[in-house]
Formats: C-alpha cells, structure tokens, sequence
C-alpha cells in the first residue's frame, strides 16, 4: 500500500506538470497565431514587409514605413455577453478604418461578427465623423452586445 502511494505521487505531478505546459503551448500558439494574421494584414494593405510598428499605448501602436507614418493598428478587446473577445482594426495615416478582424471570439452564440463580409462594412468610415459611425453599421441578431462593442 506505502508503494502505491509513491508510485502515485509522481505520476499525479507529471500529469499536472504536463497540463501545465500543454495549456501554455496553446495559449503561446494563439498568440502566434494572431501576430502573424497582424503582420500579414499590414503587409499587404500597406505594400511593405520593412514596417515598424510602434507602441503610443497598450494597444494602439503607429505603422512606420521608411520613417514616415503610414497608418495606425490598434489590438484590444471587447466584451460580449458572457465572454469577450479579441479584434484589430488598422487605420490609414488620416484615422480612416482599413480593415476590421476578430482575432478570438469566445461565445456559443453571435459567431457572425467574425463573418468577413460583415466586417467590410466598417472598412472606410472616417472615424473623425463619429456620429455617422453607429448609423453605417448593421446589427447581427443574436450577437447585439458584441457588435454595440465593436462600433465603440
């Protein structure tokens, strides 16, 4: 009975270490995952893999091309009904939306929001003409809370 419970103890630490890292490797392949749809979208709205990327908060940054600013992306998230969910939108150098993509969307329900055909329709509206914005954007029935997060 003693050995059983040595052999056990062990056995009990691998398996949880093994959660343990298998949990960090997906969450490290998410991140991954996201940074590369980033990077690709940037390089092909604005024509160059030279781009700088730099940080003006925690989550906009300004897209550099040969030292001029080219655009702007901003990476954050919003919250759904019970979950929330990551997205970034890239803006030319004048604020105007360039492009709009849902990077994780956690819900059961309202998974249209990350429909790309959807999302076009965020794609150049002057953010400086604010008080048109919400009035531009259909709803989605059934995902209400996460496109009113989207639109703001």
């Amino acid at each position: 009975m003693n050995n059983r419970i040595h052999i056990s103890k062990p056995i009990t630490l691998v398996f949880i270490a093994l959660l343990f890292i298998s949990f960090k490797t997906s969450n490290w392949e998410y991140e991954k995952k996201s940074s590369i749809k980033i990077h690709t979208s940037i390089s092909k709205i604005f024509n160059s893999r030279t781009y700088i990327l730099n940080d003006l908060d925690d989550t906009f940054y300004s897209i550099k091309d040969n030292d001029f600013t080219v655009g702007y992306l901003a990476v954050t998230e919003a919250p759904s009904k019970f979950h929330s969910f990551d997205f970034y939108v890239i803006f030319d150098k004048n604020e105007k939306i360039l492009k709009v993509e849902i990077l994780h969307y956690r819900e059961n329900y309202g998974a249209e929001i990350c429909n790309k055909n959807w999302l076009k329709q965020f794609v150049g509206i002057d953010t400086e003409n604010y008080s048109n914005f919400n009035r531009e954007i259909d709803g989605i029935s059934g995902a209400t809370i996460s496109v009113n997060s989207l639109k703001h």
